[in-house]
């Protein structure tokens, strides 16, 4: 509520999209009895103050029509005219506005026949067009109408459909019935809501999208790269999973109970939780701070800790559920520049254990990946990324480092169903480089001058960043 100030920008600095102000106008509709048509829109509702001065103008309007009145003499309801395809106007224009919500997301009292599409419900020419799509397969459209075509409101869109169906209807009636298509395939985890942190970009992004492919309802957390997480969403809702963004950081209690709450409210509980935030940096122990420890530690071991406990009454109330954290197998070895990430990530296989024991009872397992060096963004914050890589895969048996597919290959698996019996496990994703010595100790170019103050860098080893960008 702290956030929720009077003049905050609903959309632009508190991120409450198009779809979620539809909804809230509809939900302020019905709480004070305004007519769907009269909702605040667009520039009325860019801010609370200005949709309650909308709400209070609009109520005082109505207070004289509170005055009792002798209600007319009942009328016989007009039979509903019908078109020539034989449907009633009335159930063509429910089914077109029942497509607009179900694509849109937009609640139906708002998609009145006149309200224009694009300029009063925000609903651009793209989203249109995925829309029209759905019609034409639904109403058996020959095929949809030309961008020339000015189709505005629901009410022309009606029109159109109706002429269409005018036309199509004799040749309908000659053909042979089609057969009824194959029932579709049901995804691994349809049903199910997961929550994956640190997922704006890198493996947690890939991790979400391949939970979403699933049938899983995404919750894509991230802090620093908001943009980024949004964006996330976005793409898998454009391939057509189910996503929802919960900004926050793990670190902070009060955005972890924002966050569950906001989880709570919506789905009702919860089924997976990926701990994926991360924050160390990469750089040897004399550039290291208690600051960065601190934040190392209060994001992967305290910011997993509070996910996890979180999560559990909302688990335990689905009959349980998996958790995924996620380390490095460098945590058990020693790698040049990732001291701080690999001493926490320890700490972070320790706490798998004991959560695995502890939260058993409620029916939820808890296992972890401890991934190796992954091609990506990543590895180019370390010195020398080009040629550590060429070193790593040189020593790894295969010869190849693994992707951010192979990670997610292995979480997809933990948390489904055929690893029901697996529960305190730390599963190694690396290819093998672990099981070697070469690859992981500093080559010749990588040998550092002794001395120099803790905190103090030069350009070539300028390593303050984060190993994971999203704490």
């Amino acid at each position: 509520m702290d956030i929720l100030t009077a003049d905050a920008q609903l959309e632009d600095e508190l991120g409450i999209d198009s779809v979620k102000l539809a909804e809230i106008a509809a939900v302020v509709g019905r709480e004070f009895n305004i007519p769907p048509d009269r909702l605040p829109r667009g520039a009325q509702a860019r801010t609370l103050s200005a949709m309650a001065d909308v709400v209070a103008r609009l109520l005082a309007d109505t207070q004289p029509a509170a005055v009792a009145t002798t209600p007319p003499a009942p009328v016989a309801a007009p039979v509903p005219p019908v078109s020539s395809a034989g449907s009633p106007v009335e159930d063509l224009e429910a089914r077109v506005r029942a497509v607009f919500a179900r694509v849109t997301r937009y609640p139906e009292a708002l998609l009145t026949p006149e309200a224009d599409l694009e300029d009063e419900l925000g609903i651009d020419s793209v989203k249109q067009a995925e829309v029209m799509a759905v019609l034409v397969k639904e109403l058996g459209l020959t095929d949809a109408p030309q961008p020339s075509q000015r189709l505005r409101t629901i009410s022309t869109i009606c029109e159109m459909a109706r002429a269409r169906l005018a036309v199509a209807a004799p040749v309908r009636e000659d053909r042979a019935p089609r057969p009824s298509p194959p029932p579709p395939a049901v995804l691994p985890f349809a049903g199910k809501v997961a929550f994956v942190t640190g997922a704006g970009k890198g493996i947690g992004k890939v991790i979400a999208a391949r939970l979403a492919s699933a049938g899983a309802t995404v919750v894509v957390n991230s802090f620093h790269s908001r943009d980024e997480g949004e964006r996330t969403v976005q793409e898998i809702v454009a391939a057509g999973g189910k996503a929802f963004h919960a900004w926050g950081s793990v670190a902070q209690e009060e955005h972890l109970d924002r966050m569950f709450a906001s989880i709570e409210a919506q789905f009702g509980g919860l089924d997976f939780l990926v701990c994926n935030a991360s924050n160390g940096l990469i750089g040897p122990f004399d550039r290291i701070t208690p600051r960065d420890w601190d934040k190392a530690f209060r994001t992967c071991i305290t910011g997993t800790y509070e996910c996890a406990l979180r999560a559990r009454p909302l688990m335990a109330r689905r009959g349980g559920g998996s958790i995924v954290t996620m380390s490095t197998s460098m945590s058990q070895r020693y790698m040049h520049d990732l001291g701080c990430q690999g001493v926490v990530k320890a700490g972070v296989e320790s706490l798998t254990r004991y959560l695995a024991a502890e939260l058993a009872p409620d029916g939820i397992r808890t296992n972890c990946v401890s991934a190796g060096p992954v091609h990506g963004e990543l590895l180019g914050m370390f010195p020398d990324a080009a040629s550590r890589v060429a070193r790593w895969e040189s020593a790894t048996p295969g010869g190849e480092i693994c992707t951010a597919e192979d990670v997610a290959d292995v979480t997809e698996l933990l948390l489904g169903p055929k690893t029901r019996r697996v529960n305190g496990a730390i599963w190694v994703v690396d290819a093998g480089l672990s099981g070697t010595v070469d690859g992981l100790l500093p080559g010749a170019s990588e040998t550092r001058r002794p001395g120099g103050p803790r905190g103090s860098h030069s350009r070539e080893h300028d390593v303050r960043a984060l190993l994971a960008l999203d704490s």
